[in-house]
This record gives C-alpha cells, structure tokens and sequence, in this order.
C-alpha cells in the first residue's frame, strides 16, 4: 500500500529542513511595533449618574474626582499628558497618611503631567478632622501633595478658630495651614 500524498510531502519538507528531532532554527524576533499615540477629545455627561476618576502617584490614590461631566483632551505624546475640565466637582484628596479633605465647587481643570487639580468659582473643603475652607479658587499640586487656595480665603478650626486672608497654603489634611494677605 501506498503511503498518501500528504505524508510524502511531510516527509520531503522534514528531510529538505533537517530532521524531526532537530530544532528549527530561531527566527530573529522581530521588534513589537511601537503604538503611535493619538490625541483624544472624550467628553461624558452625567444624565443623572456621575463620573469617577481617581489619580494615583506610586501606586497610591492622591484624589478621586466625581462630577456630573467632563471634557477631556489628550495630546499625542509618549508621556500621555492631558487635561479634563469638570462640572460640579466633587474632590476627595487623600493625604501620605491617609487623611481625607473633600473639596466642592462649580468647575475644576485636571492637568495628568503634574496630577493638579484647579477647582474655580468659589470651593467649599472641609477635612475629616472637622477643619473647613471656603475659597475663591483651590490648586492642589500633586507633586508636593499641598494645597494652595486663594481669594476670600476663611478657615475654620473646629475648636473655634477663624483665619481670614487673602491666600493659604497647606497640606492636603488642612492641618498644616498658613493663611496670609498679599
């Protein structure tokens, strides 16, 4: 009998290549194709429900941002840099020891390269240890993990202190704060 033609063209391929028991010989791997970043433009509208977004620095959580919508843009680079702005902010900021300061107001701007965070049009902050922030404007700077606030600033410790300035600078617990005028 026969062998069928499908077995000899196995066996005149392995004779042309080398045995069975040898190795084919390693391709070269070839390098992955690099992604080409894209810019983005994403933009999210509540309808009733809320967006979440959380930023992290080493692995921890910094804030997390709830709004009833954002505008988002990205720029097409390697280092995926972008900005959001959000509407009716609702910010938790998370202190190195895990401290909270939860921080409202009409607007905020999100910048990804330095995980900042601009709340504009009067914010309103209160800490979880009962100190509370009203404000024109609030920048949090994620670099430093601190907070700047600036315009009609009024502070109030629960223990009855008030702080009135023009500006205030402070860790993100509002524990460490200083209040001056320009």
């Amino acid at each position: 009998m026969r062998p069928p033609r499908e077995l000899l063209l196995a066996a005149a391929l392995l004779t042309a290549c080398g045995h069975a028991s040898e190795p084919a010989p390693a391709a070269s791997p070839m390098p992955a194709p690099t992604p080409t970043p894209l810019p983005l433009h994403i933009v999210s509208s509540g309808n009733g429900s809320f967006t979440t977004l959380s930023e992290l620095k080493h692995q921890r959580v910094i804030y997390t941002v709830r709004a009833k919508s954002f505008v988002a843009d990205s720029q097409a680079s390697r280092d995926a840099t972008g900005s959001g702005e959000f509407e009716q902010p609702h910010i938790t900021f998370i202190d190195r020891d895990g401290s909270k300061t939860v921080a409202d107001a009409p607007k905020a701007v999100l910048t990804s390269a330095d995980k900042s965070v601009l709340m504009t049009g009067g914010v309103q902050a209160r800490s979880q240890d009962g100190n509370v922030l009203s404000c024109d404007r609030l920048r949090y700077d994620g670099t430093s993990e601190r907070i700047h606030g600036d315009g009609h600033v009024v502070m109030r410790t629960p223990n009855g202190l008030t702080l009135v300035g023009d500006e205030l600078d402070g860790d993100a617990r509002l524990e460490n704060v200083r209040v001056y005028r320009r």
